[in-house]
């Protein structure tokens, strides 16, 4: 835009300088015609008024012209409205509710039976739990850092197994927690642990990190320093708004100095994701105590960790359920927006299918010679019609067959219609196993490249109506060889010489 500014402002002044010159030049031409008809009024007159025409008109034509430069060169003042995002407890409610009438109206134009219903049952828990808000609290962290004896500690009776090794929490597991000042019941989730090793270890993980995104308050468990492996997943959970304490379990293993050593460490590390008050030691089941021939089992210390839960949830539990549900919301809507894109991307490329064996069976037909790209454009003209109709976007057979030509002009510009007659012929002499000469097998490359740059043409076209009828930073050209690289490693045009071969190509 800017360059264009400065080439229209030269062509001004370049339009200037030989105006001015001419207007010299008339006037100079003017007052020798003038002194030589000073003796006749009317014809002096005559003059003056031509000149004065001619002045008339270029002012004005100057006016035009630098009103159409500031047109062209100021910004575009009409933008979308950017919606701020919701604050109160009210416009995040409405917020999530829009969401989810958006959502119901993306599901019930999914096709796949199994993944409209997944959806349509996930976004109705949804719609349940902004009706009547039910506070989820997750522990999450990496595996033997004590989560289940955290919350065995918690709700003060052993409700899961505890365990050295990695991996004792096989699945995730919730239960009651009552909460002074808590209305209902608070769920407390007891999730699989992060960093775990082999296939079994990821899924686990991915289990966990699903509960994480779904719960209102994270509570992490530590028991020690954090390492960068747990924080990066703490930092993007904690990117997407959620709440978290992170509490430095078995401090009974430390001494006081280390315990602070510790405390602060982790307050550093984690600050200002989360605050140094939501920085906990707890010791939810402490080590036994030998004195002399006894053994003393210490209580629990999990008072802080407790407290601050209750604390948090009290002040901010209505507010972290409609920050959660919009999330939930919002990324449903998401994942329904993929199976909508995935769905018409399919349907897209059933139209490509369609219309490079009309093409290439209309070509065998009536063999093309030299692969005459304009006229396989004539034919694509509708297969962009209906692509372009796929996408919402309106368009006529006229128009086209203009974008089909274009691109036909830039497949011959890249050298593509070549290199498609090179690669149909070898891929088509090892398939029939003969020498590729004479009409009957000349027919055959003729066809089957049309076929081939009918398909690159419409997976272009796709590239092109994803993008909101846009070719990108790259253009066409870019577009287009991306469509062909991607041809080639796939190997898809041996298959579809293959199948052409079986399908039409071979008379026996």
């Amino acid at each position: 835009m800017r360059l264009a500014f400065y080439l229209r402002l030269l062509l001004l002044l370049a339009l200037l300088a030989l105006f001015t010159g001419l207007i010299v030049w008339l006037i100079q031409s003017f007052l020798e015609l003038y002194y030589a008809t000073r003796y006749h009024p009317l014809l002096g007159g005559l003059l003056v008024g031509v000149l004065t025409l001619l002045l008339v008109v270029f002012l004005a034509a100057s006016v035009y012209y630098l009103f159409l430069l500031g047109r062209a060169s100021s910004p575009p003042t009409q933008r979308l409205p950017q919606l701020a995002p919701p604050t109160t407890p009210a416009e995040k409610w409405e917020a999530a509710r829009r969401n989810l009438a958006q959502l119901e109206a993306q599901v019930a134009q999914i096709q796949d039976q199994v993944a409209r219903a997944a959806l349509a049952e996930r976004s109705a828990r949804l719609a349940q739990q902004l009706a009547q808000p039910q506070l989820k609290v997750v522990v999450f962290g990496t595996g033997s850092a004590g989560k289940t004896s955290l919350v065995n500690a918690l709700l003060g009776r052993p409700v899961g197994a505890v365990g050295a090794t990695l991996g004792t929490t096989q699945a995730v597991a919730v239960y009651d927690w009552n909460l002074p000042g808590i209305l209902h019941p608070v769920k407390i989730v007891d999730c699989p642990g992060i960093l775990e090793i082999g296939p079994a270890g990821a899924m686990r993980e991915e289990e966990a990190q699903a509960q994480a995104q779904a719960a209102e308050l994270l509570l992490v468990v530590v028991d020690g320093d954090l390492r960068q492996s747990e924080l990066e997943p703490l930092r993007r959970l904690l990117t997407l708004g959620k709440r978290a304490l992170l509490v430095l379990n078995k401090i009974d293993l430390y001494t006081p100095e280390e315990q602070q050593l510790l405390l602060q460490r982790l307050r550093e590390r984690v600050y200002p994701l989360i605050q140094p008050e939501d920085v906990l030691p707890a010791a939810a089941n402490p080590a036994p105590v030998r004195l002399g021939s006894q053994t003393w089992q210490p209580q629990p210390e999990v008072a802080a960790v407790r407290d601050r839960v209750q604390a948090v949830l009290y002040a901010e539990g209505r507010s972290l359920a409609l920050d959660n549900a919009l999330l939930q919301s919002q990324q449903l809507g998401e994942e329904a927006k993929r199976i909508l894109q995935a769905q018409l991307r399919r349907q897209a490329e059933e139209v490509v299918d369609r219309f490079q064996w009309i093409v290439t069976g209309v070509v065998f037909a009536n063999p093309i010679p030299a692969l005459d790209l304009l006229a396989i454009a004539a034919i694509n003209a509708q297969m962009v019609v209906e692509l372009g109709s796929l996408y919402g976007c309106k368009m006529n057979l006229q128009q086209g067959r203009e974008l089909a030509l274009s691109l036909a002009k830039t497949l011959a510009g890249l050298g593509l219609v070549e290199g498609a007659i090179q690669l149909t012929t070898g891929i088509l002499a090892t398939v029939a196993e003969v020498s590729v000469v004479g009409f009957w097998l000349t027919a055959p490359i003729q066809a089957a490249s049309a076929g081939y740059l009918t398909r690159i043409a419409g997976k272009s076209f796709i590239e092109y109506f994803q993008r909101n009828q846009s070719w990108g930073e790259g253009g066409m050209q870019a577009v287009v060889k991306a469509q062909v690289e991607s041809a080639q490693k796939s190997g898809w045009l041996r298959e579809f010489v293959r199948q052409a071969w079986e399908r039409v190509f071979r008379f026996r």
